[in-house]
């Protein structure tokens, strides 16, 4: 599960800021927490901010830095490392490398991996381990090639370095030549958190939609959607034949929809274009959400609210905040422009963000709502329209002419 993620200097992220999962003090919704170790941790975190102001940013640095990681192996010598974008109004920092930083517990352990790169190289990276409250170095990497490891796995972790280049991750390269001590911390990167976009999941759940020979993953979509109010009560699915080579693979789907007649209860089927745009946002993100609750996966979802009725994201929310059904500590990270979901009945204090930029400078700030410290009682959806918190746009119109 994810505790913290920072990341500077990318695009209109310029300093640090830090997304901490870390529950606080705040005794609200205590029974959703997801306890590890002596540690507990929020199981769902949204944020808010206004158009242009960095939301999608975060999400973008979170995503680049996952696919640095697991794209590092494919990477030939020389080769840019994509999707680093550094701060651009400054002339210091455009030329500076970006950071990223990970806090997350991958089984029974905790791990801090992080790494610096421009488009060239990587500059700095590391691994540490928390055996105690302390954390415990695995490897350190400076200036790009000077390495230092701990001196148990000294001899050991020293033979992969030959074997890594300027432009790749020693934890990826480690990793990919047997290493178990970077394993487990290199495994969750590439497998327990996923980033889901303006793009439709589809790409990702269609093969599964289609390897579902049980019917387990199909009986969840359709429980999910009559949850919803949703009349589907099933559907067909079936790849299409494409040319030798192509992608993605196409496929051609129809949901069932059971309608009653005067003489009796009656099926059709429909081709699933037709369907709503939310009802097609729900349909995918139920099979990625069944994962998520049955390995304890982090997703993390750009503008949750997008088609989706009010209620339908707080169906989602509310599943994992379940205790009964997010048995193994998933967790959903989401931004917003909701504010009907800007409500202390459904989040604690310091699971509510704000990302506001300044537009003098350009630069995006991330702050917790618990910063605040509003009272319990306090209606914060109207504290954040009246621009109690920040992270709302200055309308007006100011000087137009009609």
């Amino acid at each position: 599960m994810l505790i913290q993620f920072s990341v500077s200097n990318f695009k209109s992220i310029k300093d640090e800021v830090i997304l901490s999962v870390l529950a606080g003090s705040d005794k609200e919704h205590e029974d959703s927490l997801i306890h590890f170790k002596k540690e507990t941790i929020l199981p769902s975190v949204a944020i808010y901010g206004a158009n242009a102001a960095g939301k999608s940013n975060l999400f973008k640095a979170l995503s680049a830095a996952l696919l640095i990681i697991r794209s590092s192996n494919n990477r030939q010598i020389n080769e840019p490392i994509p999707l680093l974008a550094p701060f651009a109004f400054d002339d210091e920092s455009k030329n500076q490398p970006t950071k990223f930083s990970f806090i997350f517990a991958a089984g029974e352990k905790k791990y801090e991996y992080g790494f610096s790169a421009d488009i060239h190289k990587v500059h700095e990276e590391y691994l540490y381990e928390y055996k105690s409250a302390k954390a415990s170095k695995v490897f350190e990497r400076t200036n790009t090639t000077e390495y230092s490891f701990v001196s148990a796995l000294e001899k050991e972790l020293r033979s992969y370095v030959a074997k890594n280049t300027d432009n790749k991750l020693f934890l990826s390269t480690a990793t990919a030549w047997n290493c178990e001590k970077t394993k487990d911390a290199y495994m969750w990167l590439a497998e327990g958190i996923d980033t889901y976009g303006g793009e439709r999941p589809e790409v990702v759940v269609m093969p599964e939609l289609e390897n579902d020979s049980d019917g387990k993953i199909q009986k969840f979509v359709t429980e999910m959607l009559k949850e919803a109010d949703i009349n589907i009560s099933g559907y067909q699915l079936k790849a299409k034949d494409i040319p030798l080579g192509e992608e993605p693979k196409q496929y051609e789907m129809l949901t069932k929809h059971t309608v009653q007649h005067s003489d009796g209860m009656k099926e059709y089927l429909i081709p699933f274009g037709d369907e709503s745009e939310g009802t097609k946002r729900l349909f995918f993100y139920s099979p990625i959400i069944r994962k998520a609750m049955e390995t304890g996966k982090t997703i993390v979802i750009d503008e949750i609210d997008d088609s989706l009725h009010p209620l339908l994201a707080v169906l989602l929310i509310e599943l994992f905040h379940d205790k009964n059904v997010n048995k193994k500590g998933a967790q959903l990270i989401f931004n917003t422009h909701d504010v009907s979901l800007l409500d202390l009945e459904y989040f604690r204090r310091d699971q509510i963000y704000f990302v506001e930029k300044n537009n003098m400078t350009g630069v995006t700030d991330l702050y917790s709502l618990d910063e605040f410290s509003p009272r319990k009682t306090e209606n914060i959806r109207k504290g954040y329209l009246q621009g109690r918190y920040g992270a709302i746009p200055a309308v007006g119109y100011g000087g137009l002419e009609w």
